[in-house]
């Protein structure tokens, strides 16, 4: 299946509910999807070709009989400087589900290695226990009001599993988990889809999650749900090594 529409990645400094403008460069692994130069979700770079995000921003390439799709152009930008990268293949989860949104997760294979330096670098997949009450934060470009785009930022609460299925009326998977606070306030909005939500070990940031869904922006008892990549690291590896090889 053929995207007819261009894929662009920006490293850039956009919306988060609660959240406040970040640092230039703070967040070096985090990517903007955009269709027709228009954002449209977020990501997280993970290997030097690879980038990864939610299935549901590339619904035409989640079918399980054509799990793969191409992009046009993509690039890579810094507030300093751009790169172009090209797209070469788009790889949804053949278990990502449209109507539960399980396993919302894509590969993103660049056409050339990405050459890492002090403002595009990795991150690796949190792999420990994502205890309740832990404090991780979400970055992206998501819309709250029409602004110029700066990156923000905004730390949300991991909450107990038992909570988001009360508030979500059981619709919480094992592949999910879903931070915010009760009263609301801070969350990912539109346009933040497939972005980071990133934890501290105590000396560096790992990726836990990506933004997936969730009713509404920042409202109570509504917080945002996120897809678990430690629940997907086994369907995200095999893959992101056997495409690599067979260059």
């Amino acid at each position: 299946m053929t995207l007819t529409r261009s894929l662009i990645l920006i490293q850039v400094e956009t919306r988060i509910i609660g959240g406040y403008e970040s640092w230039a460069h703070s967040w070096p692994w985090q990517v903007s999807l955009q269709f027709v130069n228009m954002p449209a979700c977020g990501g997280a770079i993970i290997s030097p070709q690879w980038v990864v995000s939610a299935a549901h921003c590339f619904k035409r390439c989640s079918v399980p009989a054509q799990p793969q799709c191409l992009g046009e152009s993509a690039a890579a930008v810094t507030s300093e400087s751009s790169i172009m990268i090209g797209v070469s293949m788009i790889i949804s989860h053949r278990g990502y589900n449209t109507r539960t949104k399980e396993n919302d997760v894509s590969l993103l294979k660049l056409q050339k290695p990405l050459v890492f330096n002090q403002f595009i670098r990795p991150i690796d997949i949190w792999m420990s226990p994502l205890s309740p009450s832990r404090k991780c934060t979400i970055t992206g470009w998501g819309s709250t009001q029409e602004s110029e785009l700066r990156l923000q930022e905004v730390n949300v609460t991991i909450l107990p599993p038992e909570v988001c299925n009360q508030y979500y009326l059981g619709r919480m998977r094992p592949s999910m988990f879903c931070a915010g606070r009760d009263r609301g306030g801070v969350d990912a909005c539109q346009g933040d889809s497939g972005g980071p939500l990133a934890c501290f070990t105590g000396s560096r940031f790992e990726l836990a999650g990506l933004v997936s869904w969730g009713i509404g922006c920042g409202r109570a008892r509504r917080p945002g749900v996120y897809t678990k990549l430690q629940q997907n690291v086994e369907w995200i590896s095999p893959v992101a090594s056997y495409l690599t090889l067979q260059d």
